[in-house]
């Protein structure tokens, strides 16, 4: 009958990859110093097939070697032994598992999703990911916005960045392909929620609600979800911009 003592060791081996039969057959030999075959069986109470086939797993392991000159005997390597091997397995294993991780999640972009609680904040990422533009710019603005961020939206025209635009109040100097409801701002009052919406390259979105002296309430993330959701909702109301336009509804053309 094995101790409580052995049954936690074999629970221990076992988390390491050394299974029952052979943690058991591995424990008996470190405790009984070399035997043979037959006493490992008879003692153990493991079936002789068990017995054999889990003394050439721990050979393979190199937890068990044989001795003996007329007889064969198996003997196990002391616990230090076992230890040393255990550590230099599992690093190999941890180093291991670090590389096909990488690999497994090379091109994989890292979710990111950061809270932005200042207005001034919210124009610095705005700007930052508009040079960071390689082919697309979709952009919801009102005009006060607009204008803090007109030289960046010029600088990537200029490279050829396709800009699609939507702003509530006018614009005097449009970029790309605009287009506005020209409402009065000085109509709107203070707690009127001032919206922002821009998606970069089918990747990032920023939004941001501006509502009189009140603190930012904005977002920057690529979470996929967030981000294709952001960017249907800018896409719906620039094309209902176009469709009012071309029924003559009131929305100017300010730049083809």
């Amino acid at each position: 009958m094995t101790s409580a003592i052995e049954n936690n060791l074999i629970k221990i081996l076992s988390r390491l990859d050394i299974p029952g039969n052979a943690a058991k057959i591995y424990l008996f030999l470190l405790k009984n110093g070399p035997s043979s075959g037959y006493k490992i069986t008879k003692v153990s109470g493991v079936n002789s097939g068990v017995v054999y086939r889990e003394l050439e797993r721990l050979k393979l392991k190199n937890l068990v070697f044989e001795s003996g000159i007329n007889q064969k005997k198996y003997e196990a390597i002391n616990g230090n032994g076992l230890i040393d091997i255990l550590i230099r397995q599992n690093k190999a294993e941890e180093s291991l598992l670090k590389k096909s991780l990488k690999e497994f999640l090379k091109g994989t972009p890292m979710l990111l999703s950061v809270k932005i609680t200042t207005y001034d904040d919210l124009i610095y990422e705005i700007k930052k990911e508009i040079l960071s533009a390689k082919q697309e710019i979709l952009l919801r603005v009102w005009s006060e916005d607009y204008n803090a961020i007109e030289d960046q939206l010029r600088e990537v025209d200029k490279r050829g960045v396709d800009i699609q635009l939507l702003s509530f109040t006018p614009l005097k100097n449009p970029i790309g392909r605009s287009y506005s409801y020209n409402v009065d701002p000085s109509t709107f009052k203070d707690n009127w929620k001032r919206g922002l919406a821009l998606a970069i390259d089918n990747k990032e979105v920023i939004i941001g609600n501006k509502i009189g002296k009140e603190p930012i309430q904005g977002l920057k993330t690529n979470d996929p979800l967030i981000s294709e959701s952001i960017k249907d909702q800018i896409l719906l109301d620039l094309e209902l911009a176009k469709n009012r336009k071309r029924k003559g509804m009131g929305i100017p053309d300010l730049k083809l």
